[in-house]
């Protein structure tokens, strides 16, 4: 690990891997656009028309980056926007998009100074993984891949203390993923110290959550069996709910964050101090940066909304709740399918890990916090743009441990195969059964990914993988040796 080789090395084998996602196969639905790629593709083509006259509805307004930039491109050259050429210059948007990435997070390992073979692991974690070396280019009209750039980008600026560069990028999240431009704001605003004699909560923050959470989930079931709302219970879970069965994964949920967060000690600050410190560091003016640009931004999209997509926060936060109850450690295994050893990683180093966000800032431990909530929905995408702030911690923790070359190249390994961008999707029958709606026969191959829409079989087999892989790295990280 002590020539630089090794990252052109890395940047070469990614390469590799990306490019192959995107001269391989394309999910046959929509004409390779995908379930919400529909939409996304449809700004490409249509913006300039649709955008004037019946607008967009006031959910997905909010994710019209960059592909309206693409169609304002077409028009403004008077290019037709046929389906190659919009494909095309995805294509085009992709590499260049990766490309950004690769800048930023080199310029983020610099900046904290990890050491060579941590900058590898991290890296791994980063980019070789399902999402980027086979969603990426088989589902290419989605907004995860740049709303992740954006938050990079932002979140290295504000860790470098420059701050108006970092909330200037962190308004094109509005347009892509907008908890991505909050989450910004709330380590911007909530940056410093709080006094040390600062009223704090009297509750133990890991067994708080360790109760809290899986009490809050088989609640949900039982308000919903109260109301007779049991369809809605079985829309969400995909499967016929059992009653038994949920409070067994209740349960197992609920002694998986025990053991995790058991060491994990902070205590948040009352809400009154949260408030009280805001008005007293924050100034009239970097209020107003960041309020002016927000409220024009959303009174400009609020004239082109319309009604048509109905989305729901509140069944949005239900089904946060309720996924987890599926399957036993449902949401742990499908963070292992669609990330590798990242989730692995952070559960075998959480001490250290835990340690350094709550030390850094007052706001660092409330976004730490929004992060974990929505990391418990076993729909693992829903963390994807936020692997920075998770890997300046975990990068800490990593430099403690000094891993040989050796032990560093086996995360790797195991890393690459746990992406298993190398398993073919579009088998026999596999157009038939998206369209008709059948998860989980040759469908799983893709649906697997996607925590909910895991199949009992999918779940047995990524458990077993994820208690193998969680034992091999146990034994390098712990050990330091294989």
């Amino acid at each position: 690990m002590k020539q630089q080789g090794v990252f052109v090395l890395l940047v070469f084998i990614l390469f590799l891997f990306f490019t192959q996602s995107f001269i391989g196969e394309k999910i046959p639905l929509n004409d390779g656009a995908g379930y919400d790629g529909a939409f996304y593709y449809n700004v490409a083509h249509n913006f300039s028309t649709d955008f004037w006259t019946t607008g967009y509805d006031k959910f997905r307004i909010f994710r019209i980056f960059p592909f309206f930039l693409i169609n304002l491109f077409f028009t403004l050259f008077n290019i037709e926007p046929k389906l190659s050429l919009l494909t095309s210059s995805m294509y085009v948007l992709h590499f260049t998009n990766i490309v950004i990435q690769l800048a930023f997070f080199f310029k983020l390992a610099r900046l904290n100074e990890w050491r060579k073979s941590t900058t590898a692991i991290i890296f791994g974690c980063f980019f070789f993984n399902y999402f980027v070396l086979k969603n990426c280019g088989y589902e290419i009209f989605q907004t995860d891949a740049f709303a992740s750039t954006i938050f990079l980008v932002s979140f290295y600026y504000l860790q470098c203390g420059k701050f108006a560069k970092a909330l200037l990028v962190s308004f094109l999240g509005i347009l892509t993923w907008p908890t991505i431009t909050y989450t910004i704001w709330l380590l911007y605003f909530f940056g410093d110290a709080f006094p040390q004699d600062a009223p704090r909560l009297k509750i133990h923050t890991g067994k708080a959550i360790a109760l809290t959470f899986p009490l809050l989930s088989f609640g949900a079931v039982a308000i919903l069996y109260l109301l007779n709302k049991q369809p809605l219970l079985d829309s969400m879970l995909f499967i016929p709910a059992s009653i038994p069965l949920l409070l067994t994964n209740a349960i197992a949920w609920g002694i998986f964050l025990y053991v995790i967060l058991q060491n994990c000690d902070y205590r948040f600050h009352t809400p009154f101090t949260y408030i009280r410190e805001f008005i007293r560091q924050s100034s009239l003016k970097k209020i107003a940066f960041v309020a002016i640009p927000f409220i024009a931004i959303n009174l400009y999209l609020h004239a082109h909304t319309n009604d048509e997509f109905y989305f729901s926060s509140s069944a949005f936060i239900l089904q946060i709740f309720l996924r987890p109850l599926k399957y036993p450690l449902i949401t742990p295994i499908a963070h292992l399918c669609y990330f590798g050893i990242l989730p692995l990683l952070v559960i075998i180093l959480f001490r250290d890990f835990s340690k350094e966000i709550f030390n850094r800032s007052p706001g660092y431990a409330l976004a730490f916090l929004a992060i974990f909530f929505f990391a418990t929905d076993s729909e693992a995408r829903h963390i994807l743009p936020f692997l920075p702030m998770i890997f300046v911690p975990l990068g800490c923790a990593l430099d403690k441990i000094h891993l040989s070359t050796k032990s560093t190249i086996v995360l790797l390994v195991i890393q690459i195969a746990l992406s298993h961008f190398y398993i073919p999707i579009n088998i026999d029958g596999f157009a038939e059964a998206l369209t008709n709606y059948d998860y989980y026969t040759v469908a799983q191959r893709y649906f697997m990914n996607f925590g909910p829409w895991m199949s009992a079989r999918s779940c047995i087999i990524w458990g077993i993988i994820a208690i193998l892989a969680g034992i091999l790295v146990y034994l390098i990280v712990k050990k330091r040796k294989i």
